[in-house]
């Protein structure tokens, strides 16, 4: 990405690369292979934007990007893991956990956010496998989100032992995914090559019914009764009576 950035830009206009320092560790012995991208990035360590500290990069991130504020909050999982916090973005306020264990830390650093994007590689009911590999479940994930009183959820980072959208312990209200009276946020699943912007958000949270009936897995009787089935076809007929939902450019 460095090499192909730095021939069609100028030297003289590096990326700023926030990132823990074994990874410029790693791109300083590569520079035997690809001298040419030297120049063309300014390291920034993750451990000098950790919340409560101001580093002159900051004004940069701000020019180029419209970044009011960045800070990254170490995390449990492997060493030198960050998750960071995003202010001044087009969503407003973005915390994005990485790979990690639910972290009380980046709960309160992040708190308010308008999308938290949280991994949720385990199901719930897997927790003992989630803290043995340092990751978090899918119960986990909301509840983080729940405590940074978050305006809406993006999970992601699934076990590949799901052929299927994961299971949620959950209810369908008015088409949209809820766990509870008090969750009026939208939560939606990543998936590859997914683009999401702030008006259709709610949008991505509402299909993952349909998601869910295009990825049918064994055992989805036990994960969803027939009530629930049923509501979740009914909100899909729902949004395939918008006009334009799916052709819409940038909805997804």
């Amino acid at each position: 990405l460095l090499s192909e950035r730095n021939a069609i830009c100028s030297q003289n206009d590096p990326i700023v690369l926030m990132a823990p320092p074994n990874m410029f560790a790693f791109l300083s012995e590569y520079t035997s292979i690809a001298p040419e991208i030297h120049r063309g990035y300014i390291a920034v360590d993750c451990r000098d934007m950790m919340h409560g500290k101001i580093h002159p990069m900051g004004r940069k991130l701000y020019e180029d990007l419209g970044v009011t504020n960045c800070m990254s909050v170490p995390v449990a999982h492997c060493p030198y893991s960050f998750a960071v916090v995003i202010d001044g973005t087009s969503f407003g306020r973005v915390d994005y956990s990485g790979d990690c264990r639910p972290s009380n830390r980046f709960a309160d650093v992040g708190f308010g956010t308008d999308l938290l994007i949280h991994e949720a590689t385990f199901e719930d009911g897997m927790e003992e496998e989630a803290v043995m590999k340092r990751h978090s479940t899918v119960g986990e994930a909301m509840d983080i989100a729940r405590r940074m009183n978050a305006k809406a959820l993006m999970l992601t980072h699934f076990s590949q032992r799901y052929p299927k959208i994961p299971p949620l312990k959950r209810s369908i209200q008015n088409g949209e995914c809820s766990t509870s009276e008090d969750d009026d946020f939208p939560i939606a699943f990543a998936f590859d090559f997914m683009r999401v912007r702030p008006n259709t958000v709610s949008t991505a949270a509402k299909l993952t019914p349909a998601l869910r009936l295009l990825y049918p897995g064994e055992g989805d009787d036990d994960v969803m009764d027939a009530e629930l089935l049923k509501e979740g076809k009914d909100s899909v007929k729902e949004l395939m009576n918008v006009p334009g939902v799916f052709a819409a450019k940038g909805i997804l």
